[in-house]
């Protein structure tokens, strides 16, 4: 690139670039001169200059570096991809990429899934199975999901039943990160109001998790239980009924299975709520005796995350999600990768927001924080709004209500979208059975599969006051993470260290005791800011 290239482009970014071009091949090492073409291809793609932007990544030579040679044919893939509508050469670069086994393989896993899903969609099905297979290690249920509906999109009879499984599998992802938590929502500041969830449970398991074992060098680790341990016999079910039309409020119990059973972890917007000390927050069945942990937005997989939906493992994956390899991919060292050895503790997980429904009619509220939680949080403090002293708490409900409301619309929008699909889905299948039983099973059990990820979000509106959240990870009892211990215990360890992660601590009405020893296991916390110990607001008497 010249000087008399530069034509066209604003004051401000000419000489931006036209000072970067001082830093030539000839006189600069190869990372220099890399990072500054890095630089003027910023500089270009940002005030729309892509044919500009392409030549500077294309002028790159391995010989420059390597790593950031691999980093600009993955940008030149995306730029054409998205840009400059050549969507097969840039196909071409991506599967280069991963021919040679790039570093940036990680990071283009996330273009290499939507231009899989692209091609599907254009019924080009060799070249979107050979890269949902490319990214299966970052998107194991995705890819799973996809190449078994490839298999209706490659039958003629059936390719129309294929297109309805993708919409229903777009349907249930879209689902999934509507209700994946967002904790920087609303705002930027440290007061954005979903921030924190709160965790119920005894002063036994609390002093596990916080006291160092002496024998493993650091506390026990949190623990994703079992399914088959909560109190709701609807655990489950209300998802397939409410699909199916099925509106009653009697329940049995599921058939066990134990190539996919569910893991999960309970959390709640409520952090000092007196019914969920009676129920959860106690030691020895003794009422209100217990602890609320409260965790920081650290202790869970970021909203952002380009990873696929790592929360279920079916059993042909179970040996690819143990060896996920991790590559650190920032611009001033693309040569670093880390390879993570298998773990016997899952890695941070999503938490998303349950939804309750009511059997008998269209009921439907998603888990929230109410109104009393703002007037805790703020007390008597006041704002100025149009030169009116106002309360913030309720400044602050408001406009977390007007998210919330705008939230479950955009579920109620998703949510009657994909039960239209499933019902189309259910119609053919009805049709099907008559003469193949075989391919009907297959298509119930598809069914299944797609929709799972929900199964354990959808809850009974009975239990809505408690406003919960989960963790979930759903895996084959043969996955050498569940762990047992027999008769009392099934589940699975999480990575995260607890008291890193603690935000605040209550204590239980029945618990006043535990607090200086709960203030001497946090001493060696390497938690950067001090947990805050408070007993709880509520009043309550043991009888």
């Amino acid at each position: 690139m010249n000087i008399d290239d530069l034509d066209g482009l604003d004051e401000v970014t000419r000489k931006e670039v036209e000072e970067l071009l001082k830093v030539t091949r000839e006189k600069n090492r190869g990372e220099v001169f890399a990072q500054t073409q890095f630089k003027i291809y910023d500089c270009l793609l940002s005030v729309q200059k892509y044919d500009l932007a392409l030549d500077v990544l294309e002028n790159m030579k391995e010989s420059d570096d390597k790593g950031y040679y691999e980093l600009a044919q993955m940008n030149i893939a995306v730029v054409k991809y998205y840009f400059k509508d050549k969507v097969d050469e840039a196909y071409e670069i991506i599967i280069e990429l991963f021919n040679r086994k790039s570093w940036v393989t990680t990071i283009i896993s996330e273009y290499a899934f939507k231009f899989a899903k692209d091609y599907l969609k254009k019924k080009e099905y060799e070249k979107s199975i050979k890269l949902f297979r490319l990214v299966s290690d970052t998107y194991l249920y995705e890819t799973y999901c996809y190449e078994k509906i490839n298999s209706f999109l490659l039958d003629p009879e059936n390719e129309t039943l294929g297109k309805n499984f993708i919409e229903l599998l777009d349907q249930t992802l879209l689902i999934v990160d509507i209700l994946k938590l967002d904790f920087s929502q609303l705002s930027d500041t440290e007061k954005a109001p979903e921030r924190k969830l709160a965790h119920y449970t005894g002063t036994y398991t609390t002093e596990k998790l916080l006291a160092v074992d002496k024998d493993q060098g650091r506390p026990s680790a949190f623990r994703l239980n079992t399914i088959n341990n909560v109190n709701d016999p609807s655990e489950g079910q209300l998802l397939s009924n409410h699909l199916k039309g099925v509106k009653e409020n009697s329940f049995y119990a599921p058939d066990f299975d134990e190539k996919l059973h569910a893991f999960i972890s309970c959390f709640t917007f409520n952090h000092d709520s007196l019914n969920q000390f009676r129920l959860y927050g106690k030691q020895d069945n003794k009422e209100a005796s217990g602890i609320s942990l409260v965790f920081n937005q650290n202790f869970f997989q970021e909203h952002s995350s380009t990873a696929g939906l790592s929360y279920v493992a079916f059993k042909d994956n179970l040996q690819k999600n143990d060896t996920i390899p991790i590559h650190k991919s920032t611009i001033e060292s693309p040569k670093e990768k880390i390879f993570e050895k298998p773990v016997e503790r899952i890695k941070e997980q999503p938490v998303m927001r349950c939804v309750y429904l009511d059997p008998t009619s269209n009921y439907v509220h998603l888990a929230q924080r109410n109104r009393l939680t703002f007037f805790r949080e703020f007390s008597d403090e006041t704002i100025d709004i149009e030169n009116e002293k106002t309360s913030k708490a309720e400044a602050e409900w408001k406009a977390y209500k007007n998210y919330i409301d705008k939230k479950t619309k955009d579920f109620k929008d998703a949510f009657y979208s994909l039960k239209n699909i499933y019902k189309s889905i259910v119609k053919e299948n009805t049709r099907i059975s008559d003469c193949d039983s075989r391919l009907s099973n297959d298509i119930e059990k598809l069914l299944d599969e797609i929709l799972l990820p929900l199964k354990y979000l959808i809850k009974h509106s009975a239990f809505q006051e408690e406003q919960e959240c989960r963790m979930i990870y759903i895996t084959s009892l043969e996955d050498p993470k569940v762990k047992i211990d027999f008769g009392k215990f099934l589940y699975i360890e999480y990575e995260a260290d607890v008291r890193d992660n603690l935000d605040k601590i209550y204590i239980a009405p029945a618990a006043t005791q535990y607090q200086p020893y709960l203030a001497k296991l946090l001493c060696k916390s390497q938690n950067k800011h001090k947990v805050r110990i408070d007993l709880s607001n509520n009043p309550y008497r043991q009888t």
